[in-house]
């Protein structure tokens, strides 16, 4: 044998940033869907339900058009 193998540098794992990151690529799945005029099911109170582009985007605080609402 020549040598010790070296075992990588363990790091922990950022949960926190893991969820952040996970949460930021599903709300823009869903706003690309809504974009495009589909429906987005999503699991409520035990049931699939469909919501159209206007509720998807309301979720987000967006007008139905999914734009910002002006004040």
């Amino acid at each position: 044998m020549t040598g010790q193998a070296t075992v990588p540098a363990f790091e922990p794992i950022d949960h926190e940033t893991i969820n952040t990151a996970l949460a930021k690529a599903f709300r823009e799945l869903r706003l690309e869907h809504a974009r495009m005029g589909r429906t987005v099911s999503q699991w409520r109170d035990g049931k699939v339900v469909e919501l159209t582009p206007a509720e998807v985007f309301a979720e987000y605080g967006l007008d139905e058009f999914g734009r910002p609402k002006s004040e």
